[in-house]
């Protein structure tokens, strides 16, 4: 499998992307306190399908929802259930959307009315985070110099690396090489070249990077019960630099 894609699918991509996009901003508004995460996977579910496009991960290894919707300390994975959301709460909504033969992944975490300041300072940080790794991804530099921008920008604010998940390669599969770690050095990993699609998605902690996983076999928290949050965005590398196409 190539990881350069060709002009066809980087155009069918950049559409792809801002449909995705727009289904995470719709979430974000209609999320709010007493709604239960099954009627917001519901609404994100019908929002794909109105976009033209198709739930990336229903089905997946058996994964039943058309969204992943992580509260609190659960990094990611979270299967939809009829948990009511509550003031104070963080919820990280990840997406992913087929439209033809080309994907996209997503994700960004959301206040649920007021949150605490610690919670607060994770949610910012951890887009500080994104917004870095995404500025080191040029063309001919390694996969590391995006890994080492997200770990020294978590560091700098205080917080934990979640490293046993990573960011990915992404277009014609969910998961492609090569892999994005949100640690690392500038000089490791394959290099970046113009033409590969790739997920960047800082998964950080209040506390520590350690995980457990729910008998569910999906559900991924923090060992230590700390906040945590998820930030993704697909980019494109490009001649130049990068384009953000899930803005």
């Amino acid at each position: 499998m190539s990881l350069i894609k060709p002009p066809a699918d980087l155009k069918l991509l950049r559409i792809a992307g801002k449909k995705l996009g727009d289904v995470l901003r719709l979430g974000e508004e209609k999320a709010k306190a007493g709604m239960t995460l099954l009627e917001l996977d519901a609404i994100l579910h019908q929002a794909i399908t109105d976009e033209g496009g198709k739930p990336l991960f229903i089905g997946f290894e058996g994964y039943p929802n058309a969204s992943c919707l992580s509260v609190n300390d659960q990094v990611v994975h979270g299967i939809p259930s009829d948990y009511i959301m509550r003031d104070g709460d963080i919820v990280g909504i990840d997406l992913g959307l087929w439209l033809g033969h080309v994907c996209v992944d997503a994700a960004r975490t959301i206040a649920i009315g007021q949150i605490s300041p610690k919670a607060a300072h994770l949610l910012e940080a951890t887009q500080v985070a994104l917004k870095a790794g995404i500025n080191a991804a040029k063309p001919f530099r390694r996969v590391g110099a995006i890994s080492q921008s997200v770990q020294d920008s978590a560091e700098l604010n205080g917080l934990g690396i979640v490293r046993a998940l990573t960011g990915h390669g992404v277009g014609h599969h969910m998961h492609e090489e090569p892999e994005v770690p949100n640690y690392g050095r500038a000089s490791d990993g394959i290099l970046l070249r113009p033409g590969m699609v790739l997920a960047i998605e800082p998964m950080l902690t209040t506390g520590g990077g350690e995980i457990v996983t729910a008998d569910d076999g999906w559900t991924v928290s923090t060992a230590d019960g700390s906040l945590a949050a998820q930030f993704e965005q697909t980019i494109i590398i490009t001649p130049r630099g990068h384009e953000v196409i899930t803005a």
